[in-house]
């Protein structure tokens, strides 16, 4: 009786069981079909006459070669904002939607920045101020971009602002781009290759922007580091953290994760000169500032 006991289990439960477990992970390690994937069959897009195809929000399907996002960008463009006479940011596209150009017409740049696609939504709503010329800075609204240029607007990348420093756009008063002197600092480093401690040196570029909050300043530090091939710009705060010069960020920090980004490199925001020009930021005079308060846009104004 209790053989037969067991081997009823065994037919019932541990073969039928077996089968299943060998089955799903047979079937997961197999290629999916695309055709078969829900959801993800999108039809490329047809030519539209007098649009360009774009593709602002890239996502891969499961063929790497296609996107399942596109927009028919128009022709048509309006001037939403301008720093001077010479200086001024162009929208491309309809109803506030699209890729902005950043121009200077006094030294022929003309440059279309790709790499962030404006909605109405995301257009900033606070004031905005960019009194430097090296330095460009457009955040989006939502601070989740804020293309950026340090080469008057030759080039433009895409800076971020970290999780933890971001804030709803209602709680900030002002944007404003700066040029300044870059300050050259120091901090802890480790060897990888030995692990032995050194003296690190960075210069910190002084053509950075500021997010200013009612209670709070957010900074752009824009490094150079080698493990990349371009400017690297991070917003950070220092509300909510202990500022004091002995403090020991590594134990006793918050948010120590992504402000160790670049292993102790964190150490230099807490120097008596950055500090100050952090906090200084507040107290930036935009006189004489010939520009915009703020970037305007309206549906239907583009020609």
């Amino acid at each position: 009786m209790k053989k037969r006991l067991i081997k009823l289990l065994i037919c019932c439960i541990v073969i039928p069981g077996g089968l299943w477990v060998f089955i799903i992970n047979f079937g997961s390690n197999l290629p999916q079909r695309y055709e078969e994937t829900t959801g993800l069959d999108i039809p490329m897009p047809e030519p539209k006459e007098g649009y360009e195809i774009i593709y602002p929000d890239v996502i891969r399907t499961n063929d790497r070669h296609d996107t399942a996002s596109f927009y028919y960008l128009s022709e048509k463009r309006q001037v939403i904002y301008r720093y001077d006479a010479d200086r001024y940011l162009e929208l491309q596209g309809e109803n506030c939607e699209g890729l902005i150009w950043y121009h200077d017409q006094a030294k022929n740049i003309h440059t279309r920045i790709d790499k962030v696609f404006f909605t109405h939504d995301r257009l900033p709503k606070f004031n905005y101020y960019n009194p430097g010329k090296d330095y460009i800075g457009i955040p989006t609204d939502d601070m989740s971009a804020i293309p950026f240029s340090i080469d008057g607007g030759k080039t433009f990348f895409v800076g971020k602002v970290t999780s933890f420093a971001a804030k709803p756009s209602e709680q900030v008063e002002r944007f404003i781009g700066v040029d300044n002197s870059p300050l050259t600092l120091q901090f802890t480093d480790v060897k990888k290759s030995t692990m032995e401690g050194f003296i690190n040196t960075i210069t910190v570029s002084g053509n950075t922007g500021y997010f200013i909050l009612k209670n709070d300043v957010l900074f752009g530090d824009t490094v150079f580091l080698k493990m990349f091939k371009y400017p690297q710009q991070t917003f950070h705060s220092l509300n909510g953290i202990n500022t004091k010069a002995d403090i020991n960020l590594y134990h006793k920090g918050k948010n120590r994760e992504e402000i160790q980004r670049f292993g102790r490199y964190w150490e230099i925001y807490y120097k008596p000169a950055y500090i100050e020009r952090i906090t200084g930021a507040r107290n930036i005079k935009l006189e004489p500032y010939q520009g915009w308060d703020k970037i305007r846009c309206e549906v239907g104004a583009e020609k």
